[in-house]
């Protein structure tokens, strides 16, 4: 699938999720977003088709963007927000074919992280096998944890989620982790706790590896998250 079309059914999915949600539904806090709502999280998604369109991508990806985003949405209704992402996001999608793989990987990732954290706030679970979790956890290992873990100069891994693998670092891997494409998202992406990523099946001491999970935006997260 091209990657425009994977994005889009992504939306389609959050849409689909969010359009019937009562006022109490969309202020719900969203666990792995703390100061987010519901509401907020498709603020941001909409606000990042708006942004691409109106080419206002200075600082993306920074904290600062993102607030913005939701800032200049706040108030809105989850209605009128799905309105705009539903205008706005096709553009966007037609377009995706002259990203840069790396961004356009990047975009899905967001966006599938954001559909999750969604159903983690509302407790509704599902897609955790669609195309957008492959691409995410595939940015994830092959760019940012491959640098950080390189960069700290910690030994190889290889990572495997089903037929998919993984050589993540610099040298022969120390051993094999292997966890479904769903939990290396999540856990490389801020939403497990130190417990959580620590109960992995690690091959190796997972201690050392625990500061470099802390790259880029990401972070990782102070309560365990039950989705």
């Amino acid at each position: 699938m091209q990657i425009g079309e994977v994005y889009a059914e992504g939306r389609r999915r959050v849409t689909d999720l969010v359009g019937g949600l009562t006022g109490e539904e969309a202020a719900t806090r969203v666990p792995t977003c703390p100061e987010w709502s519901v509401a907020d999280v498709v603020a941001h998604l909409a606000g990042i088709s708006a942004d691409i369109l109106t080419g206002n991508i200075g600082g993306i990806g920074t904290d600062e963007w993102t607030e913005a985003q939701v800032a200049a949405r706040r108030g809105r209704t989850v209605a009128e927000l799905v309105a705009e992402w539903s205008e706005q996001g096709p553009r966007v999608e037609e377009l995706a074919v002259h990203f840069p793989e790396r961004v356009a990987a990047q975009w899905v990732m967001d966006l599938t992280s954001h559909e999750h954290d969604i159903r983690c706030a509302l407790r509704r679970p599902g897609a955790r096998d669609s195309d957008g979790v492959a691409i995410g956890a595939d940015f994830l290992l092959s760019q940012g944890l491959h640098t950080a873990i390189t960069a700290a100069g910690l030994p190889a891994l290889e990572v495997r989620a089903g037929e998919r693998s993984w050589h993540v670092g610099a040298g022969d891997p120390a051993g094999v982790l292997e966890a479904s494409a769903f939990d290396l998202l999540r856990s490389f992406s801020g939403r497990r706790s130190a417990a959580q990523i620590r109960a992995l099946a690690w091959p190796v001491d997972p201690e050392p590896y625990l500061p470099v999970l802390r790259f880029g935006p990401f972070t990782i997260s102070e309560v365990d998250i039950d989705e």
